[in-house]
């Protein structure tokens, strides 16, 4: 299955939050997410809870590892520097830094609609996976 439309047309976390994949391939992903009224912290202002970057961030390094190796793995670890509110669109690029026989390392930046830095991942990722087989939960 391609990896854009495993992201758009089968994560249903991604689609709840409008979360959208625009190229993943070669180890690294692109998307964004339109901002709207039910992602903000505040009925009075369009201000964005932190997880909604997050998530767009995460969503981008599981796609960037999955355009290496076909399968999503789970997150490990994510380290998240937030630079800046978001109160607008968020765009965003992830790129494989390491990819080893268990684990890769992706990184993420994200950016407002003009350009300013949003905020930047680390995360590590299982890699591996099998189409089917969870090795957190399926024993051999």
């Amino acid at each position: 299955m391609d990896v854009i439309e495993r992201f758009n047309d089968r994560y249903p976390f991604g689609q709840h939050l409008g979360i959208e994949i625009t190229d993943a391939e070669d180890g690294v992903a692109r998307g964004k997410i339109e901002l709207d009224d039910h992602h903000s912290l505040s009925e009075s202002t369009r201000l964005a809870h932190g997880a909604v970057p997050f998530a767009l961030a995460d969503s981008l390094s599981a796609a960037a590892l999955a355009s290496v190796e076909g399968n999503p793995g789970p997150t490990l670890d994510v380290r998240i520097d937030y630079l800046r509110p978001a109160t607008g669109d968020v765009h965003g690029e992830a790129v494989v830094d390491r990819y080893g026989n268990e684990t890769g390392v992706v990184e993420a930046e994200l950016h407002d609609a003009d350009g300013n830095p949003i905020a930047k991942t680390r995360g590590v990722y299982k890699t591996n996976m099998v189409e089917g087989k969870n090795p957190f939960v399926d024993s051999d």
